[in-house]
């Protein structure tokens, strides 16, 4: 741990500090357990602390759009969270410690769970919320979003079963009747390899009402957005210690190389 922490200290500077507005990637928040998708109470709660004391402060997914297409300014030291699956512990940990910092996040819902086709989960870890566990959110606090219907790879996906599966999505959270963002969080970060299939993707999203989707890439997301379909988010995982924290948020990623 030492010799990492000592390696991070040397080389995180050679990455380039970006302007623009860190989002925050979680998926689970579980006690005693840090890996690469899951945070515990106490880490989450340090991490949040920091932010806190350092003057950070969240926006709401309308309010990031907003900015990001260049219609609003982007604030001083403002940040987006997204937590990612739908992980009914998000309902346990991290909505009242968003209710008790007063902030909000964005969660990205998988609607084969709403729907009754996912296949029931064995792990407490990985239960899933039900529509009338989301419909409990106050959505000031919790914005739903998009993250496929099966947590398909939209890498290797052909573009009719793509827009199939958007469709799908967006009918499932209609017939539950749920509020939520025309907007999407790739499942994987993983986008059309092709690049005119890619294209093809983002005029059809933008035809139909999907002003905006997500990506990992590890960086700050530039504001406004280069690209509205492409906006970069920081994974930020159990196994990263507050100097790790400290350096993504800043960076995006540990490594220059």
């Amino acid at each position: 741990m030492q010799q990492r922490i000592i390696y991070l200290m040397r080389f995180h500077w050679l990455l380039p500090s970006i302007k623009g507005i860190p989002v925050l990637m979680y998926h689970r928040v579980w006690p005693g357990l840090n890996d690469g998708l899951t945070v515990t109470p106490e880490k989450l709660r340090e991490q949040w602390s920091f932010l806190r004391k350092e003057g950070y402060h969240t926006l709401s997914l309308t309010d990031f759009l907003e900015i990001a297409e260049g219609r609003k300014t982007a604030p001083e030291k403002a940040m987006l969270l997204t937590f990612d699956d739908g992980y009914r512990n998000n309902l346990t940990y991290v909505y009242p410690l968003l209710k008790e910092f007063g902030w909000c996040a964005t969660m990205f819902i998988i609607t084969d769970t709403l729907d009754g086709t996912a296949q029931s989960e064995t792990e407490a870890l990985n239960e899933k919320l039900t529509v009338e566990e989301l419909r409990s959110f106050d959505p000031a606090v919790m914005q739903l979003a998009l993250h496929g219907h099966h947590h398909e790879n939209f890498s290797n996906t052909p573009l009719k079963k793509l827009k199939e599966i958007m469709l799908q999505s967006a009918a499932v959270f209609d017939a539950a009747e749920l509020p939520f963002h025309k907007v999407l969080a790739y499942p994987y970060g993983a986008r059309p390899k092709e690049t005119a299939q890619f294209d093809e993707l983002k005029r059809w999203l933008k035809q139909e009402g999907y002003p905006a989707a997500f990506r990992i890439g590890g960086q700050v997301a530039k504001m406004p957005a280069p690209d509205m379909y492409e906006i970069r988010r920081i994974d930020i995982r159990g196994t990263d210690s507050m100097e790790d924290f400290r350096i993504k948020l800043k960076k995006g990623k540990l490594k220059p190389f």
